[in-house]
């Protein structure tokens, strides 16, 4: 029996449009500091691409950019056709 990896909860994030930094820039970080301080499980899957954008006001591109800064910090990973997880890093047990 497999069990489903748990969603991640509505992640609601407005963007600031005149902030210094990138909305992309943004919405990584945001996201960063929700993993770590809401303690997101390793597996819990984030809100598709899609479902991000409609949430945030922002484009699909600026999502998906946003993810993929996850990924190459390790805080993430993609699976093909699945979605964006949160990783296992080092010192998480299972």
């Amino acid at each position: 029996m497999t069990v489903a990896p748990a969603s991640a909860p509505s992640m609601p994030w407005l963007p600031v449009r005149q902030a210094d930094a990138s909305l992309v820039t943004q919405l990584a970080d945001g996201l960063a500091r929700r993993i770590d301080e809401q303690g997101l499980r390793p597996g819990t899957r984030l809100p598709s691409i899609r479902k991000m954008a409609e949430q945030s006001g922002v484009s699909r591109f600026t999502v998906v950019e946003a993810y993929d800064r996850l990924v190459a910090r390790g805080l993430v990973q993609s699976r093909r056709g699945a979605g964006f997880f949160v990783r296992a890093r080092s010192g998480d047990r299972k």
